[in-house]
């Protein structure tokens, strides 16, 4: 039945006649490409990858948007967005600020975060399909490593937020994948800390050994080199990094 005569009749009557005026409304709205909202948060999100942003900085929507070289309309909508995921604070009469990052918090955050991608883990090795599941998770590993070799922090923190988020995807778990993702932009500022102190080419070394362990099949050593990977971040001192990176000179 056409939507109009269903909502006519709904409402106890019917349709005198059914023309142009009765038109049958779009269920979905047409896919649109990335917003500029979006595009605005990514950039602050790479800033603070960066360090151009540090924990507790003042955002300030004008400075912002001049750097952008937008309006200032689609930086505070993207500051409020950000602030919906975690990673902005909107404190009276001291606007709006990076998150604070200190060493309960991230012990706090890992975690969760390690709780998530451990049944992620479980859970696709315990889906059918062989080593085919982890194809998109390899190819994100290798994108990890060429991100690692060009050495720009914001690049390395957007590969490494897609190998992990790849890794709740081959669970088939939609609920899980959701959980995940409203954590990661917080975990973005915090993988942006993480590269000072910390060799190259550790983490890489690491996503090997977990997609070793994933492509035979093996749930108790995956589950180990998943939580060496992410439990070294509650015995690095990040209050220290953010004091360094402070005494650091403005670039």
């Amino acid at each position: 039945m056409d939507v109009a005569v269903r909502d006519q009749r709904a409402r106890g009557g019917a349709p005198a006649a059914i023309g142009p005026a009765f038109i049958e409304p779009r269920r979905l709205l047409p896919v649109q490409p990335r917003t500029m909202v979006e595009q605005a948060a990514a950039a602050i999100v790479a800033a603070a990858a960066r360090g151009i942003f540090l924990p507790g900085d003042r955002l300030v929507e004008a400075e912002i948007a001049r750097d952008l070289g937008i309006s200032r309309v689609p930086v505070r909508e993207a500051l409020r967005l950000l602030e919906s995921q975690g990673i902005v604070v909107s404190t009276p009469y001291k606007g709006m600020r990076l998150m604070q990052v200190d060493n309960q918090g991230v012990a706090a955050l890992m975690r969760v975060r390690l709780a998530l991608e451990t049944l992620a883990v479980q859970e696709a090795l315990r889906r059918p399909g062989g080593r085919e599941r982890f194809a998109a998770l390899e190819q994100a590993g290798a994108q990890f490593a060429l991100a690692t070799s060009g050495g720009d922090p914001a690049l390395i923190v957007a590969a490494e937020e897609q190998f992990h988020c790849e890794i709740l995807r081959a669970s088939g778990n939609a609920p899980l994948v959701a959980l995940w993702q409203s954590l990661a932009r917080q975990l973005a500022v915090i993988w942006g800390l993480a590269q000072q102190g910390r060799a190259p080419g550790i983490a890489e070394g690491e996503h090997a050994a977990l997609l070793a362990a994933l492509a035979a099949g093996d749930e108790a050593a995956a589950v180990a080199a998943l939580a060496e990977h992410i439990n070294w971040h509650q015995h690095h001192d990040f209050e220290a990094v953010v004091a360094e990176r402070r005494r650091q000179p403005a670039s």
